[in-house]
């Protein structure tokens, strides 16, 4: 089984579970997390249980993670005081990261201490990190200015999973996202390289997942790899 964390109102999490179909894939919400049957021992879970769907699940059925929110945000917490949703919060983002962390199957992205789904990168750390690698980058002003034209939509869009990419066919624009993926230690990425010279544009580690092929490559990628022991 591969378990899908979002949100139940994530229009990509809904794709890309009409995709698997739900004998193959669940998913896990917030709301799953304020449930009772969670087993979780910390920092080698043995025998651990979750709650996913509603159901409590064993952690050796998963066989693998596809985490698609960056955090669990109070306003999701409808079952919650107003008053506390904000510290429950928290306590679920701790909880959830420790638990992800944990997993020893193939996890897209792993967590890392800021974000449940990889490095939460603001824009201007990407293009750093791009600049770094020799990739041709925009100015901000450009980028700015292709927003303000209604033209950012014509850019190239190719998606990482793993070693294998979708999208647009040009060769070096698929070596320098792989290189983008490898440089920011996900699996799982989004980036967007302008039309006229190439140019990085954006990265996303939140990839749309509507195409059938890219998730079909992602559930491959997480029913396939062999497990990563630690």
């Amino acid at each position: 089984m591969i378990v899908v964390v979002a949100s139940g109102h994530d229009p990509r999490a809904r794709s890309v579970m009409e995709h698997w179909g739900s004998q193959c894939a669940m998913m896990l919400t917030a709301e799953d997390l304020c449930m009772p049957g969670w087993q979780f021992t910390a920092p080698r879970p043995q025998n651990g249980m979750a709650v996913i769907g509603g159901k409590i699940v064993a952690d050796a059925a998963i066989k693998g993670i596809l985490t698609l929110r960056p955090c669990i945000f109070p306003e999701e917490l409808l079952s919650i005081a107003a008053a506390h949703r904000r510290y429950v919060a928290a306590e679920l983002n701790a909880f959830l990261l420790a638990w992800l962390a944990a997993q020893t199957c193939p996890v897209l992205n792993r967590p890392t201490a800021y974000c449940l789904a990889g490095p939460n990168w603001r824009a201007e750390q990407w293009t750093l990190t791009a600049a770094r690698l020799g990739i041709p980058t925009q100015t901000r002003h450009c980028i700015a200015g292709r927003h303000a034209h209604g033209n950012f939509e014509e850019a190239f869009e190719i998606t990482a999973v793993g070693e294998r990419c979708f999208g647009c066919q040009d060769k070096i624009l698929r070596i320098n996202t792989l290189r983008l993926a490898r440089a920011a230690g996900v699996d799982l990425l989004s980036a967007r390289f302008s039309r006229d010279e190439g140019k990085f544009l954006s990265a996303n580690i939140w990839p749309q997942l509507t195409d059938a092929a890219v998730a079909a490559a992602v559930h491959e990628s997480l029913a396939n790899r062999r497990e990563n022991r630690r």
